[in-house]
């Protein structure tokens, strides 16, 4: 036979079990924020890729010798 005497412990248990779920919703929600800011991201840079794709195919795709020869410089000294 249970006896559940007088409630305090499931009080307190349900009032642990709320608090539990405030914090993950919490963390959902702050998780749900991330995905979006990143899938966000994604489609920004996904439009960069289309554009200079096309202007690869286009032929009209530049390179800037001195921009390119900076980061080349850049990454070397960054690996060191």
């Amino acid at each position: 036979m249970i006896h559940e005497g007088n409630g305090t412990a499931g009080s307190a248990l349900r009032t642990q079990d709320e608090g539990l779920f405030r914090q993950d919703s919490a963390q959902l929600s702050k998780l749900s924020s991330v995905l979006n800011g990143l899938e966000g991201g994604a489609q920004i840079m996904q439009r960069h890729i289309d554009e200079a794709l096309r202007a690869v195919r286009g032929g009209t795709y530049r390179v800037d010798p001195i921009q390119l020869s900076r980061r080349i410089v850049g990454e070397a000294l960054g690996a060191l």
